[in-house]
């Protein structure tokens, strides 16, 4: 009887997996779905890699935000109805709007401006090192306290929205969503400050502005409540979560007091 050819003995022979481990014949695991015979990465098929991974983010991205820019209330029902696979997962859209935001704002030295206009009013020699650290802390890394919006503005609306159909997951999920597009909104405002450094101070109340406007937006078309209901309700979680962040700086700045002894 002739002898079988080498690649047909290796299809008919039992192949340990690299990846899970399982005993299996063929060209593929059926458990994990992995190649069986080991293949070497090549330049080609790290291009390949390289490439589908860009195009994929490109798209992905794309969808996210141009659908939460003319639609945002529509987006996220379709999101949360199961519409899913060319979007981006809220915190990963968020994380993502927040790095951009960052490198704009470490980039282009925005902290330098800010403390230029800080010098006209106060000479920093007689700040103390707790305000100092304070100061840099909220420069730098001040984008981050915003994800504490997340927690207070789900329980404020568990409270106001008692009877909604969103669950807290649901709630968490819109604000997410409408944070991180916020995040490319301050890249924005940013780069603007760049060009015209005083419009650094205005950039404060359009900022507030924004927030105050997706809390609205959310209360009247997400909550689906009338709109003088939607007015009171949002300045209630607005006002909440302001005095909330306000106490959380508050108590940052305590602490930083405690560490340097002052």
């Amino acid at each position: 009887m002739p002898e079988k050819p080498m690649s047909q003995n290796l299809l008919v022979s039992d192949v340990e997996c690299n990846n899970c481990g399982f005993i299996d014949r063929g060209t593929y695991c059926s458990s994990c779905g992995n190649h069986l015979q080991k293949q070497r990465i090549s330049v080609a098929s790290l291009i390949s890699s390289i490439v589908d991974f860009f195009s994929n983010f490109e798209d992905k991205y794309t969808h996210t935000f141009l659908s939460l820019f003319f639609r945002p209330i529509e987006f996220i029902n379709h999101y949360l109805d199961g519409i899913r696979v060319k979007y981006y997962i809220p915190f990963k859209y968020f994380f993502l709007n927040l790095s951009i935001n960052l490198f704009v704002y470490s980039y282009f030295n925005i902290s330098e401006i800010n403390e230029n206009i800080i010098d006209s009013e106060i000479d920093q020699m007689v700040q103390l090192k707790s305000e100092v650290a304070f100061d840099t802390l909220i420069n730098n890394y001040g984008s981050f306290f915003s994800l504490m919006i997340i927690p207070l503005y789900v329980i404020s609306t568990t409270v106001l929205f008692r009877k909604n159909e969103h669950n807290i997951a649901e709630r968490a999920t819109a604000i997410t969503f409408l944070l991180g597009q916020l995040m490319i909104f301050q890249a924005f405002l940013n780069l603007m400050t760049v060009v015209f450094q005083p419009f650094y101070e205005v950039q404060k109340f359009v900022m507030m502005g924004a927030e105050i406007y997706i809390i609205f937006l959310l209360s009247f078309r997400f909550f689906k409540a009338n709109i003088m209901e939607a007015l009171w309700k949002s300045i209630f979680i607005s006002l909440f979560v302001l005095l909330s962040m306000k106490y959380l700086l508050l108590l940052t700045l305590k602490f930083l007091q405690l560490y340097y002894g002052e």
